[in-house]
């Protein structure tokens, strides 16, 4: 790794990371246990609605770049807005796993059915939207072959899916629920840190 990667990741790492100042937060731990796995499973598939605000963090080759991100779950429909990153200024995203409309401040309207490629192409970050749905929950894309690693509580430590690399740093309990509030996405020369500040669940206190 070079040295201006390693500054940028150093970088990247400090910014994210004051980002979770609001969630008590802790690292997973203990030796994986496949029935505490089922049962905390089981428990995320019950979530139909949720969102979050947090920090994005963007490293490919020499390029880097950060900003804000809120993402609404409903259902299958999810709405991002980004600030920041992408180079684009910011991002508003609206679809579900069938479509995704994207308009940017730079001007760029268009629909995706295959965000991830076009999110590449267009906006120069390849973010993988649909898997990251479930990803951000702590459980694998159901859609997907996937394998993982994960600890006493049932948490994920690390998945891979879709060609992906996720590690799980670190999560917070949020209305019974442990979610996570720090994982690092990587995939060749792409590698991705999402750090939530807060988690809303139906039935959660504004």
């Amino acid at each position: 790794m070079t040295r201006t990667r390693c500054v940028l990741l150093l970088l990247l790492a400090a910014s994210l990371l004051a980002a979770c100042s609001t969630l008590r937060s802790t690292a997973p731990s203990g030796a994986e246990d496949e029935t505490a796995w089922s049962s905390h499973l089981a428990q995320l598939t019950t979530l139909t609605g949720w969102s979050f605000d947090g920090q994005v963090g963007f490293i490919e080759g020499k390029d880097s770049g950060s900003g804000s991100l809120t993402w609404v779950q409903q259902g299958n429909r999810s709405v991002l807005d980004f600030h920041g990153p992408l180079g684009a200024g910011a991002v508003h995203m609206e679809g579900d796993a069938a479509s995704l409309h994207v308009k940017t401040s730079r001007g760029d309207d268009f629909t995706t059915t295959d965000p991830e490629t076009d999110l590449g192409a267009r906006l120069h970050q390849p973010l993988p939207v649909l898997s990251l749905r479930y990803w951000v929950l702590g459980m694998p894309d159901p859609r997907a072959d996937y394998t993982k690693t994960g600890d006493a509580h049932g948490e994920l430590v690390v998945l891979d899916q879709r060609g992906w690399h996720v590690e799980y740093r670190s999560y917070a309990q949020v209305e019974g629920f442990s979610l996570p509030t720090l994982l690092v996405l990587e995939r060749d020369a792409v590698r991705i840190k999402l750090a939530v500040s807060d988690w809303t669940l139906p039935g959660s206190k504004p």
